[in-house]
């Protein structure tokens, strides 16, 4: 099973122009420090399972962490789950922070 990966500024434009759903499962903490600078959901990684119904079977989602391991995680799970439309954000906060997109 592969999930593919999307890089920073394609997701930007993604999130921005309503194709996609974008996915933090960073913890809370982790948001306060540094957050991505566009629309998104927040559910940890921990969460995920408990909280599926927040996830639309019939959207494309971008799932993002801090460097791209957990969202990977997260994707693999999630397209076990029956999940088509997963990508995994390349380098996570740490590569859209170096590649300029936009925090809060």
């Amino acid at each position: 099973m592969t999930v593919e990966e999307i890089k920073c500024q394609d997701a930007v434009s993604a999130v921005n122009a309503g194709t996609h759903i974008f996915v933090d499962v960073r913890e809370a903490y982790e948001l306060e420090e540094v957050s991505y600078g566009v629309e998104h959901l927040h559910i940890p990684l921990g969460e995920i399972e408990v909280r599926m119904a927040e996830f639309p079977k019939d959207k494309n989602i971008i799932i993002g962490c801090r460097s791209g391991k957990r969202s990977m995680n997260a994707c693999m799970f999630l397209k076990m789950s029956g999940y088509e439309n997963i990508q995994n954000l390349e380098g996570g906060i740490l590569g859209w922070s170096e590649n300029g997109c936009p925090t809060k």
